[in-house]
This record gives C-alpha cells, sequence and structure tokens, in this order.
C-alpha cells in the first residue's frame, strides 16, 4: 500500500510536472508569436514612412533663373535630397529636359533666386560629353559667356544650407550676336494666322548662308521670353539649304500640331550660320508676333 501511494504520488506529480511544461511551452510560443508580429507590423510600418519620405523629393530640387537679354530659363538642382537625409547627383546630363538659353562672347547671364553661394562654374561640351578645361568668370549675380561655340552644359556648384548643390543649365553659344549679321525675317503681308505665317528671309549680308527647316517658338510672358512646350512632338526634316548673299527666299510655317492654335505674344527663333576662316558661325534670329 506504501509503495502504491508513493507511485501514485509521484506519478501525480510527473504529470504536473508535464502539463506546466506544455503551459510554459504554449506561453512561449505565444511570445513568440506575438514579438513576430509586433516585429513585422513595424518593419511594414518603417517601410511605408519611409518609401513616402524617399517619394517626396520635389521640394527640395531646388531651382533658378537664368536671365540672358529678354530671355530666362529655369535651371535645375541635380542634387536630389531626401527627407530621410540621403542625397543623390545626377551625373548624366541627358536625364534633364533642358529649355535651351542663347549668349554670346562675353555676355552676363544673370542669376535669380539663387540660395548659397556659388564655388564654382563648369562648362560640359553637350555635343561631344565632355567637360572643358575653359575658365569661366562669376560672381553670385552672373556669368559671364566664354568664348566657346556650340551648345554647353553649365554646371554651376554651390553651398546651401551647408550642402553641396549643383545647379545645371544649357546654353547655345555663339561667336556673335545676330543683331550683328544683316539678315532681314519679316511675315508676308496677310499670312498671319493663329496656325502659321509665310516668313520672308533676306539675306543683305556679305556672307552666304545655310539655314533648315528647324525652328522653335517662345511666348511672351512677365516681361520675358520663355520657350513655349509643344502639345505634339514637332519632328523637322534635316536637309540645309543655301542662300547667297542679296538673295531672299519664304519659308511657309504651319505650327498648329506642334504647338495648337496660338493667342498672345510670341518669336520665332531660327537659326542661320556661315563659313568664316574655316570657322562655322552660327547665329540666330527672332521674328515677333501677336496674335490677337
Amino acid at each position: 500500500m506504501v509503495f502504491c501511494r508513493i507511485f501514485l504520488n509521484n506519478t501525480n506529480y510527473a504529470i504536473m510536472i508535464i502539463r506546466g511544461g506544455k503551459m510554459k511551452k504554449q506561453k512561449m510560443i505565444l511570445i513568440i508569436t506575438g514579438i513576430l508580429i509586433v516585429t513585422i507590423i513595424g518593419l511594414i510600418v518603417f517601410l511605408n514612412i519611409k518609401q513616402n519620405l524617399d517619394d517626396d523629393i520635389s521640394k527640395i530640387e531646388h531651382r533658378i533663373s537664368i536671365r540672358s537679354n529678354d530671355k530666362i530659363i529655369e535651371a535645375s538642382t541635380g542634387s536630389f535630397c531626401y527627407k530621410s537625409g540621403s542625397c543623390i547627383d545626377k551625373i548624366d546630363f541627358q536625364d534633364f529636359n533642358y529649355d535651351t538659353i542663347i549668349s554670346y562672347y562675353g555676355n552676363k547671364l544673370y542669376i535669380d533666386n539663387l540660395e548659397g553661394n556659388i564655388k564654382s562654374v563648369e562648362l560640359f561640351n553637350y555635343s561631344i560629353r565632355e567637360f572643358t578645361d575653359i575658365k569661366v568668370d562669376f560672381t553670385n549675380e552672373y556669368i559671364v559667356t566664354p568664348s566657346v561655340s556650340g551648345p554647353y552644359v553649365f554646371v554651376i556648384s554651390a553651398i546651401y544650407e551647408g550642402k553641396d548643390i549643383h545647379y545645371y543649365f544649357l546654353a547655345e553659344i555663339s561667336k556673335i550676336s545676330g543683331d550683328e549679321v544683316n539678315v532681314k525675317i519679316d511675315i508676308k503681308n496677310n499670312t498671319l494666322t493663329d496656325k502659321g505665317l509665310t516668313m520672308v528671309i533676306n539675306n543683305k549680308s556679305d556672307k552666304d548662308l545655310q539655314y533648315g527647316n528647324p525652328y522653335s517658338i517662345e511666348k511672351y510672358e512677365n516681361g520675358y521670353y520663355r520657350t513655349l512646350q509643344p502639345i505634339n512632338e514637332v519632328a523637322f526634316t534635316l536637309p540645309a539649304y543655301g542662300l547667297n548673299k542679296n538673295d531672299s527666299v519664304e519659308l511657309n510655317i504651319d505650327w498648329e500640331y506642334g504647338y495648337g492654335k496660338l493667342k498672345g505674344k510670341y518669336r520665332i527663333v531660327k537659326s542661320f550660320s556661315y563659313e568664316e576662316n574655316d570657322n562655322h558661325v552660327r547665329f540666330l534670329k527672332y521674328l515677333e508676333f501677336e496674335i490677337e
């Protein structure tokens, strides 16, 4: 009897231990499961917050204005700083949707809305995709156009709120202003409509000129001309035409597909060139018009 009681007591104790172990194991599983759930939820929340922070970069991309004579464009930074604190820099100049400003040797490109201080200005040759070692004179108020010809990206390195930022803009640089070449462009009588016009080009200079089909349109707003963005892609054929000195030619320009019907004050920008001392000299002419 004593043995049986001892055996029963020991058996009950063992059962209690087993049951207690199972309860502890279940409790541990519940705790671990809870921790995993909280961790997963926290990770999801963190990733959502980080995604929202990283998505919102629009207010951190700085913009300044570049003015040359009566034209103004915006220059954007290539530095994008996320709210989370990380920053990246664009290095491929093809990533930018450039508006082009026209300048010529010694011309001042005025800077507006710059916050911070400029450290340096570099030139990137957009035709051959290489930086140049040409010195560019500048202040915080303007940049002096150096003596180069063709399309160049200006890279402005500045300090803003303790961070390095880099502004980029594209300039078409010419040796001369179009005002220096005696070429007149006018509108043929009774051809101006809201869809197009006929341009008359008179080469009264002593040079044989070349020109092509391309042109651009700028709209006059708030005291300056700004490039008008097409509503449809404008494609031009590429042949080059010659215009001898003392000759004239008429060009029919129909902008309705590319720009729609226009109303307001505009100007057409047309490019010409000539050869001089083995140099290819390019210049621009402007044809202003207003449609009520």
